[in-house]
C-alpha cells in the first residue's frame, strides 16, 4: 500500500521528509502484523489498514497539489508512472511467491480460486472478488487466500486511478479557484462515501468491508487534511501538540479495544481515521517539542515505517504457507512467522524496490508505465499458471452412479460387517474431491435459485412435486435444511405431495437475532418472521426443518454482542409451537455433525491412500452442530417428532466416515454432498414414515 511509500511532501510550513508519518506507518503495519498473528492483546489490529488509508489520501493529494502549484497542471502519466515504479515490482515479486505458496503448501482444491485471486490482485480488483466471496455462504471450502491482504492495496490503487482524474478535472474547470473547488468536491465525495458506508455496512457487512466505495471517505479525510494543512498549521503549537497525542490515543484505543464484532467500516472507524488525521496535523509546521512527533520520529519507528510496504506484502503469504504446512498456528508461532517475514521484506526493499525506484531508465513516464504493465502481466501469468495446474492433479477415479451407492450400503447385507471409518482407500469415488464443492442441490442452481442468499432480502418460496395436491410438505430453514432437498423432493414426488421450499442461507428459522461473522444481518432479522408467517399462511400438512445454530443474542438487549444458548432454544420453541398451531406435523431433522478435519474433500484428496486421516469423532461433531440445541427445544415441544440421520454419516458408534459406499459424504465445511443426500432417500423415507405416522414416507 502506498501509505508505505514516501515520495510526497505535504504543503505548509514544514516540508520535506516527515519522520512522524513514517512512525505512523510503523504503528499501522505492526498493528496489522500482530493482529494477523492472533495476539489477543490487539483485537482491533485491523484498524492499521484504516491508518494507511488516511496517510495515503494525505500524501498523494499533497503530491498532486504541490505539482499543480508548481506547474499549473497535473501530469497524469507522470503520476501513474511514479506509482507503477514504486509499487509494482515488489507487488509482482510477492504475487509470484504467493502462487508458489498455493502450489506447494495449500490444498490443491483451492488452486483455481487462488489463481483467480492472484490474477485479480495483479489487476488490483481483488477486493471486489473477495467481497463477493465473503457473502457467498457456499464458499466455505475456500481457505485463506495467500493474497487476501491485497484487498487494501486494490482499494488504494483504484483511488490512485480515479483521484488524479478528479483533481485534474477540477483544476481544468476552475482554474482561478481550483483549490476551493477541490475542497468542495472532495468534501462532497467524502461525505457521500461516509453516509453510504453507514447504510451499506448494515445491509451487507461482508461485502462492505472490502469494496472501495465504503473506503473512499477514509482516503478523502486525508485528502482534505492535505488541502487544509496550510491554514491548520497556523494553530498554536501547543494546541496541535495536544491534538497529536489525542489522535495517537484514539488509534491506540481502537487497536486495543475494538474487535470483530464492531461494525466495520462504520462510525467506529472514525476513531483511527480522525486520530490519524490529528497525528499528521500535529507534525505539520513547527511542532511542539513535546509533541507526538518526538515519539513517532524515533529511529526504530522510522525504520519500520520505511519498510512497512514490504512488511505488509510479505507477512501474509508467510502466515498462510505456515498454516498450510503445519495447521493452525499458536500465537507464539504466528509471531515467529511474522518476524521471519522481515527478512524477505528487507531484501525486497533493499534490492528490488529501492534500485528500481531510482533507476535512470525508469525516470520517464513511458518506460515506467511499460515496466509496470509488464509487471502486472507477469503476476497475471503466475495466477493463470496456478489455475492451469489444477487440470494436472491426479485424483481418485470417478465412480458411476451405479457404483456410488452411498448410504444404501449401510442397509445392504453385503456390507453388514464393513467398518466404514476404517477403510483406507477406495478405487472409485463420487463426486470427485476436486469438484465436491459444486455437488449442490438443484435449488442452488439455475438463473433463479430457490435458496435465498445470505444478505439478500428478496425472499421467495419454490414449489415442486404435485403442485395441485391437497397434501403439502414444507422444507424450512437454513442451508442445512436445503441440503436434504433431493431426497425430500423424491419422496414428495413419489407420493404425490406438493413440496414447498422456504430456505435462506445463514438464517435461523427461529425467533432470534444472531451475529454473522460478528455482525448482525438485517436480512436474517427480516427473513425469520417472514418465513414463519409464510408457513402459517401455507398451513402445510408436514413441516421439515433444520438449524445449524447453537446460540443467539438475548432478545431484551439490543446492544449485546454476547450470544448465548438459551435464547436459541427459546427461539426454536417459539416458532415450533406456532407451526404446530397450524395443525401441521412438525419434524425437526437434526443437524449433521461437524467434521474435525477441516474441509473433507481436501483431506480425501491429500490422503486418498489413507482415508482414516479424514475420520471425525462423532461425539465432538454432534456437540459442535445444532443437533443438541434442537433436542433441547424438542424436550419443551413434546409434539415435535425428531428425525436423527446421524447414523447415516457416522455408522460407527464413535466415528464419522469421510467416504461411504464410494460416495464422498461432505462437500465442504459441515454440508453433505448432494450425491450422498440422494442415496439417503430410502433411509429418510423410513424415518419420515415413523415420524408422521405413515402420512409421508414409506417404511
Amino acid at each position: 500500500m502506498t501509505a508505505a511509500t514516501g515520495d510526497a511532501v505535504p504543503p505548509g510550513a514544514r516540508t520535506g521528509f516527515r519522520p512522524d508519518i513514517e512512525g505512523l506507518r510503523a504503528v499501522a503495519v505492526l498493528s496489522v502484523l500482530i493482529y494477523h498473528a492472533d495476539l489477543a492483546w490487539v483485537p482491533g489490529g485491523f484498524v492499521g489498514v484504516d491508518v494507511f488509508f488516511v496517510i495515503s489520501g494525505f500524501l498523494i493529494t499533497s503530491l498532486m497539489v504541490r505539482e499543480v502549484e508548481r506547474t499549473g497542471r497535473l501530469s497524469l502519466a507522470g503520476f501513474w508512472a511514479r506509482r507503477a515504479r514504486r509499487l509494482l515490482p515488489a507487488s509482482t515479486l510477492v504475487l509470484v511467491f504467493s502462487a508458489l505458496v498455493a502450489l506447494v503448501c495449500l490444498p490443491v482444491n483451492n488452486r483455481k480460486e487462488f489463481g483467480g485471486d492472484i490474477v485479480a490482485a495483479a489487476g488490483y480488483v481483488v477486493n471486489w472478488r473477495l467481497g463477493l466471496r465473503a457473502v457467498d455462504y457456499l464458499a466455505e471450502n475456500v481457505g485463506a487466500s495467500p493474497v487476501q491482504h491485497y484487498w487494501s492495496l486494490a482499494v488504494e490503487e483504484q483511488f490512485y486511478v480515479v483521484w488524479p482524474l478528479l483533481i485534474a478535472a477540477m483544476v481544468g474547470l476552475f482554474r482561478a479557484r481550483w483549490r476551493l473547488a477541490l475542497v468542495v468536491g472532495i468534501a462532497v465525495v467524502t461525505l457521500a462515501s461516509f453516509l453510504f458506508t453507514l447504510s451499506y455496512a448494515a445491509e451487507q457487512p461482508g461485502l462492505a468491508f472490502f469494496v472501495s466505495t465504503t473506503r473512499v471517505w477514509e482516503l478523502g479525510v486525508g485528502a482534505l487534511l492535505a488541502l487544509a494543512l496550510p491554514s491548520l498549521v497556523r494553530l498554536p503549537a501547543a494546541a496541535r501538540g495536544v491534538l497529536g497525542w489525542v489522535g495517537l490515543g484514539l488509534v491506540a484505543y481502537a487497536v486495543l479495544t475494538l474487535d470483530e464484532t464492531t461494525r466495520w467500516p462504520g462510525t467506529a472507524t472514525l476513531l483511527p481515521v480522525l486520530g490519524t488525521a490529528a497525528a499528521i496535523l500535529a507534525g505539520g509546521g513547527v511542532a511542539a517539542t513535546w509533541g507526538v512527533g518526538r515519539l513517532l520520529g524515533l529511529r526504530p519507528a522510522v525504520w519500520v515505517g520505511g519498510l512497512s510496504y514490504s512488511l505488509y506484502l510479505w507477512h501474509w503469504p508467510f502466515l498462510v504457507a505456515a498454516e498450510g504446512l503445519w495447521g493452525e498456528l499458536r500465537v507464539r508461532d504466528g509471531l515467529l512467522v511474522v518476524a521471519a517475514s522481515v527478512v524477505p521484506a528487507w531484501l525486497s526493499y533493499r534490492y528490488v524496490e529501492g534500485p528500481l525506484r531510482r533507476a535512470p531508465r525508469l525516470a520517464l513516464p513511458r518506460p515506467a508505465l511499460l515496466a509496470g504493465a509488464s509487471s502486472m502481466a507477469v503476476s497475471a501469468v503466475a495466477g493463470l499458471a496456478l489455475v492451469a495446474s489444477f487440470g494436472l492433479i491426479d485424483t481418485v477415479e470417478q465412480a458411476s452412479p451405479d457404483e456410488a451407492i452411498g448410504a444404501v450400503a449401510l442397509s445392504d447385507p453385503r456390507y453388514a460387517d464393513t467398518d466404514w471409518a476404517a477403510i483406507r482407500s477406495v478405487d472409485k469415488l463420487r463426486p470427485s474431491p476436486l469438484e465436491a464443492y459444486r455437488d449442490l442441490p438443484e435449488i442452488y442452481r439455475g438463473s433463479a435459485p430457490c435458496v435465498v442468499g445470505r444478505y439478500v432480502e428478496d425472499f421467495q418460496v419454490c414449489e415442486f412435486g404435485d403442485v395441485d395436491s391437497d397434501r403439502t410438505v414444507a422444507l424450512v430453514g437454513d442451508s442445512k435444511a436445503a441440503q436434504w432437498f433431493a431426497p425430500v423432493r423424491a419422496i414428495a414426488e413419489r407420493e404425490g405431495w406438493r413440496l414447498v421450499v422456504v430456505t435462506k442461507n445463514g438464517c435461523a428459522f427461529a425467533d432470534v437475532t444472531r451475529l454473522a461473522e460478528g455482525q448482525r444481518n438485517p436480512s436474517c432479522d427480516a427473513w425469520s418472521p417472514w418465513a414463519i408467517e409464510t408457513v402459517e399462511e401455507l398451513a402445510p400438512d408436514v413441516v421439515l426443518t433444520v438449524t445449524r445454530f447453537r446460540d443467539a443474542l438475548p432478545p431484551d438487549d439490543a446492544s449485546s454482542t454476547d450470544e448465548r444458548h438459551e435464547p436459541m432454544v427459546d427461539g426454536l420453541v417459539g416458532y415450533w409451537e406456532r407451526v404446530l398451531a397450524t395443525g401441521a406435523t412438525l419434524v425437526p431433522i437434526l443437524d449433521t455433525p461437524v467434521p474435525m478435519n477441516g474441509t473433507i474433500p481436501d483431506c480425501v484428496q491429500d490422503h486418498s491412500d489413507d482415508l482414516t486421516q479424514c475420520v471425525s469423532r462423532k461425539k465432538r461433531g454432534v456437540r459442535l452442530s445444532g443437533a443438541p440445541t434442537q433436542r433441547e427445544a424438542a424436550e419443551q415441544v413434546p409434539d415435535a417428532h425428531v428425525v436423527d440421520l446421524t447414523p447415516l454419516l457416522c455408522p460407527d458408534r464413535d466415528r464419522c466416515a469421510a467416504v461411504i459406499g464410494n460416495v464422498l459424504v461432505y462437500r465442504g465445511g459441515d454440508h453433505i454432498t448432494d450425491t450422498y443426500a440422494e442415496t439417503a432417500t430410502a433411509a429418510l423415507a423410513r424415518k419420515l414414515a415413523k415420524a408422521t405416522d405413515g402420512r409421508l414416507g414409506r417404511g
